[in-house]
Parts: structure tokens; C-alpha cells; sequence
């Protein structure tokens, strides 16, 4: 079940990245995480910049991960203290899932998944240099934009249905990695972004649908106990395409 999670959260990382409300501010917001705007970059050339958005990038990124492994460790940890209800645990889980799912995909509205995040930077953290990367990044994770909070609050009911603090770090670390992979390519090609990132805009809400429903029927393979089936039929196809798994 495990190793079917794996690319779960990968993906799910990837579409908070890219989440309807992300995606028209990304310019802005990764020229506010690392303190070079759109307007540096044309005026005075990427390769100026070039080391500070690296940097910077890379410190946003361990801010946020550092809090999201932290996170699912924690709700895994509670999931296999519980781990004689594993029957009642996964069927929670799934439900919960689905509700997400649905949320984001735009067939529910939830209140509290709707209300505004609070993203306000310390006065003491604004002269930081490159830390203040960091401490953006730990707010980003702890503030939980809302709507990134449906797919983020999936992931961490998979964790904590997983099994142990091990793999509900690695789960996280994961989905982590599927928000900082795109995260460090638009950073680094931030002059020209605005314009590729206008064919994403436009289709958004088509790509919120079918992740919203993936997610939705991820929890439904769990609150049926289905999701384990599906990960023997993958392991099936990996056989007779000649891998083996040690």
C-alpha cells in the first residue's frame, strides 16, 4: 500500500503548487519569498540573481518541509498508536478524503476550508537576508492556504492510516518534494514565467476537477477497503514488466 503512496503525494504536491489560488500569484509571491522581483530580473538581467533565487529557494523549501514531515509524523505516530481500530482508522480516513476531494474539485463547499489565511511575515524576520526564506517557508507550511488545505489534509489522513512515524515522514517528505520541484523551475526561470504559466491559469479549473475527483475516489478505495487491491494489481503489472521488488 505503501509504495501506491508514494506517487500519491508526489502529485498532490505538485497540484497545491499549482492550486487555483496559487498560480495567478506565483510571480509575485516567489519574488516575495526570495526579494527579487519580475522587474529586477528585466531590468538588471537573471544572472545577477541568479545565486539569491537559488538560495533563497532552496531555504523556503526546507522551511516548509521541515514542518510538513514534522506534521505527518505526528499523524502517523497517532495512527499506529490506534492501530488496533486500523478498521474503524482507515474508514475515518477515507471518508475524510473523499470529502476533501470533493471540496477541492468544487462539488462541496466547506466553510472553514473557505476562510482566508492569515499570511503576515514578523517584523523581525524581514532583515533576516537569506533566513528570511525560511522563516516564510515555516509560516507558508503552519498558515495552510485554503486552497491547498483540502489536498495537504488528505495527505496527512493517508499518513496517518499508513502504518508507522516512518512512513508518514516520508509521505510528507514526499509530497514536499512535489511542491519544490516546480517551486525551484518557475523560481529559476521567473523572467519568463508570466507566460507559461497564463496556459495553466486558463485550464485551472479543469485541472482542480480531476485532481478534487482522484481524491475523492482515493478515499473511496480506502472507506471500501478496495485501495489495497489496486496496489497488488500495479504490483502485477510491475512483475510482468520484469521488475522485482526486494
Amino acid at each position: 500500500m505503501f509504495n501506491l503512496n508514494l506517487p500519491i503525494a508526489f502529485g498532490a504536491g505538485v497540484i497545491s503548487f499549482f492550486a487555483p489560488c496559487v498560480v495567478p500569484l506565483l510571480p509575485a509571491y516567489i519574488g516575495y519569498v526570495t526579494g527579487v522581483s519580475l522587474q529586477d530580473l528585466q531590468t538588471r538581467g537573471f544572472a545577477l540573481f541568479r545565486r539569491k533565487l537559488l538560495i533563497s529557494s532552496v531555504l523556503y523549501i526546507l522551511g516548509f518541509s521541515l514542518v510538513f514531515v514534522a506534521v505527518g509524523t505526528a499523524a502517523a505516530t497517532v495512527g499506529s498508536v490506534l492501530r488496533q481500530y486500523d478498521f474503524i482508522i482507515q474508514r475515518v480516513g477515507g471518508t475524510i478524503i473523499l470529502i476533501l476531494g470533493l471540496e477541492f474539485a468544487g462539488v462541496l463547499k466547506i466553510p472553514f476550508l473557505a476562510r482566508p489565511a492569515q499570511f503576515k511575515l514578523p517584523a523581525w524576520a524581514r532583515n533576516l537576508g537569506y533566513a528570511r526564506a525560511f522563516v516564510v517557508g515555516v509560516i507558508f507550511a503552519t498558515a495552510w492556504t485554503p486552497c491547498i488545505g483540502a489536498v495537504l489534509g488528505s495527505i496527512l489522513t493517508l499518513a496517518a492510516v499508513s502504518g508507522t512515524a516512518v512512513t508518514g515522514a516520508t509521505l510528507l517528505f514526499v509530497y514536499s518534494l512535489g511542491i519544490s520541484v516546480p517551486f525551484l523551475i518557475v523560481a529559476l526561470t521567473l523572467a519568463s514565467a508570466p507566460k507559461y504559466l497564463k496556459f495553466v491559469s486558463k485550464n485551472i479549473g479543469i485541472i482542480a476537477k480531476i485532481a478534487g475527483l482522484l481524491l475523492a475516489i482515493l478515499g473511496l478505495l480506502l472507506l471500501t477497503n478496495t485501495y489495497r487491491f489496486v496496489n497488488s494489481w500495479l504490483f502485477e503489472i510491475a512483475f510482468r514488466l520484469g521488475y522485482t521488488i526486494k
